[in-house]
């Protein structure tokens, strides 16, 4: 037997007449009461009689919701107009749709006739204009008036929003925090209210991070200039020239791509593109584009319910609704490397040889020594092997390659043994920043300083020709988004970081990097315990410490492999196989933890051979006298098991040893 609206009273224990409040919402009724008629409806098959009810639509007088709109060229009007036909048709009504195309005399013109047609029974109005004076005549009509997407002032409460300002904020902080400093905003007409949060969110961002608002940076275009404007944005790219572009509209999104093209831009290494990405290409473009989208099923779901409030006289509970935008972060934005003293990364794929420079350097007897602070690893060796092969192409002779061991009083010893030799160039690692800073101090006065990943302490930039490193900066994103998206669909996690304690530039940087990328991005996660080592070895009895410390840690960050190796011994002692690490570097060793998934999630590694290739031409550069290549940052590789195979190829050169291909099925 069904159900009826009776039953429905009985079993929550109201009465027949607050049933009937609650499904028509003629009245208002307490959230309480609210919530035991619908567990009561939703129990039984009354809610199939409902739906059936619901979908019968009603005719004549008070019969259609009106949504006068701006644009419907875009997709984020098109989507809105789709999602809200669905909440009305669910509510009984019929749509009719009005297009202002952006002009308030056409808007002003389309509300004077349907606010007087008794078909219509509401209005869901994207306003031209955010100034309540030129609404008087429409809100002095009784018709219920719900805006969307665009304010008004004044009338907030009737208003359905997204978090415009919050989420330009959130654009513009991920692109300062990689690096970039001149930043610029492609906006629509500023007339309404959702271009001036957009652009209230952007200049916050620029104010809490100490750089200067220029509305110079900021390029408007009305929406009817938006396309086939490819020579305005060309212009203002020349005059500018910024690093970065936040576009925020679809159609800018495709203008600015467009425009790149037409000359021959790439993205991200000319610039970083931030679009407003509802559609489906973004995901799909190359790169794949980092985007800010709106959830319009929300937008239009709060916009219906406001209306059905207003309809049935009942006070809303929402006041003003903001829906959250989302920041999806892809590929089109790039972390920019900066070196020592704060200089952009200049990138490897620019330093080249001219036939004439070749021959020139042939013709010479140059002389360059090396000095590591450790070797025994592929990665060391892939370092010398791109720098050997490089130099002796040239004619350049490698005279002495040395290994300090981490001893820096060994590599003072062995510095003063190479400096013997009078190279006419050095490259070195620093085993310690200050024991070795002096004797590196007085082979700059002899000889062509070049630095891997790190610079001698008081050195400045001018006691040195050239710095290259892995883009350290981009190096910690990686790492630290590769664990928060591990523990993304978890509530909550705590994790352990395990930092390299001395105080070398680039693993200083990365650690900070990978921290920031947790605390920012993932919510979820907490980190538990940061312990920090000096010599690698520590790292065993440091993570033993820090999980019977905290034994309910998940995750650890690792600053580099070979201390990653001594956490594992570690662990396994502990019998705690149920921790993820994440770390840097490919070797033998680490790779072979990865390809069997255990312990070894992922990690961000080095290119130590295209490294070693920078570095040797940088060299050959400053034998000729050019010096200006002060930071070269070489980008990072993301290697998980499903890529692992193919990332050692490109990073060593050769396929993946047997060790650790047996673990892929063929």
């Amino acid at each position: 037997m069904a159900t009826t609206i009776k039953d429905i009273a009985k079993k929550a224990g109201v009465s027949i007449a607050t049933v009937s409040h609650v499904i028509n919402r003629t009245r208002y009724v307490s959230p309480e009461l609210i919530k035991k008629v619908e567990d009561a409806i939703n129990a039984s098959d009354y809610k199939q009689k409902l739906a059936k009810k619901e979908t019968r639509l009603k005719s004549g007088y008070g019969s259609v919701i009106a949504v006068v709109v701006p644009f419907v060229m875009g997709t984020l009007y098109v989507n809105l107009i789709k999602c809200l036909s669905s909440q009305i048709m669910k509510k009984g009504y019929l749509m009719a749709v009005y297009v202002s195309d952006g002009d308030y005399e056409i808007e002003k013109n389309i509300l004077e006739r349907i606010s007087t047609d008794k078909k219509i029974a509401g209005i869901i109005l994207s306003p031209c204009k955010s100034e309540e004076k030129y609404y008087t005549r429409l809100f002095k009509q009784n018709i219920p008036v719900v805006m969307l997407e665009r304010a008004i002032k004044g009338r907030e409460t009737d208003c359905v929003l997204a978090e415009n300002e919050k989420v330009l904020y959130r654009a513009t902080q991920h692109l300062i925090k990689s690096g970039h400093e001149k930043i610029a905003i492609f906006l629509g007409a500023l007339e309404n209210s959702t271009v001036q949060e957009r652009l209230q969110g952007y200049r916050k961002a620029l104010d809490e991070s100490g750089i200067s608002y220029k509305k110079e940076d900021v390029l408007v275009l009305s929406h009817s200039e938006q396309e086939g404007c490819s020579n305005v944005v060309a212009e203002f790219y020349q005059k500018r020239r910024p690093t970065a572009i936040i576009t925020c509209g679809n159609r800018l999104t495709l203008t600015l791509l467009k425009t790149m093209q037409l000359m021959g831009l790439e993205c991200p290494q000319d610039i970083s593109v931030v679009g407003f990405g509802d559609e489906g290409w973004c995901e799909l473009a190359v790169p794949p584009l980092t985007t800010i989208t709106q959830n319009q099923e929300k937008m239009a779901y709060y916009s219906m319910k406001k209306m059905m409030e207003k309809i049935n006289g009942i006070p809303s509970e929402d006041g003003e609704v903001r829906i959250p935008l989302e920041l999806t972060i892809r590929k089109s934005t790039q972390m920019i490397g900066r070196g020592p003293f704060g200089e952009k990364a200049f990138s490897p794929d620019r330093i080249a040889l001219s036939e004439a420079e070749k021959e020139e350097l042939m013709k010479k007897d140059f002389k360059v020594g090396i000095s590591f602070h450790y070797s025994g690893t592929a990665w060391q060796q892939q370092h010398e092997n791109g720098m050997r092969q490089t130099l002796e192409k040239l004619g350049i002779t490698v005279v002495s390659v040395m290994d300090a061991h981490f001893d820096p009083y060994l590599q003072v010893t062995q510095l003063e043994g190479i400096a013997m030799q009078r190279p006419d160039a050095l490259i070195a690692i620093p085993a310690d920043d200050q024991v070795t800073a002096s004797t590196f101090k007085k082979l700059s006065k002899e000889t062509k300083l070049l630095f891997l990943s790190n610079v001698p302490e008081g050195f400045t930039a001018d006691d040195y020709v050239s710095c290259v490193s892995v883009n350290e900066r981009e190096n910690g994103n990686t790492a630290g988004t590769l664990m928060g998206e591990y523990f993304k669909s978890r509530k909550h996690v705590k994790v352990g970081f395990i930092n390299h304690g001395t105080s070398f530039y680039g693993t200083h940087l990365r650690d900070m990097v990978a921290t920031q990328a947790i605390c920012e991005n993932y919510s979820n996660i907490e980190i538990a315990a940061v312990s920090k080592f000096n010599n690698i070895e520590d790292a065993y009895e440091i993570c033993k410490t820090m999980i019977t410390n905290h034994p309910e840690i998940e995750g650890l960050y690792i600053s580099w492999d070979r201390p990653a190796l001594c956490v594992i011994r570690a662990l396994e002692e502990l019998k705690r196989d149920d921790i993820a690490i994440f770390t840097f570097d490919l070797d033998k060793e680490i790779g072979e933890y990865l390809a069997q998934e255990k312990y070894v999630k992922g990690m961000s590694t080095q290119r130590p051979y295209e490294q070693g290739v920078a570095i040797a031409l940088a060299t050959a550069k400053a034998l000729l006298g050019h010096n200006h290549y002060k930071y070269i940052g070489v980008p990072p590789y993301l290697v998980q098991k499903k890529n692992l195979l193919r990332a050692w190829k490109d990073i060593m050169n050769e396929p993946a040893p047997e060790e650790v291909e047996k673990y892929f099925e063929h």
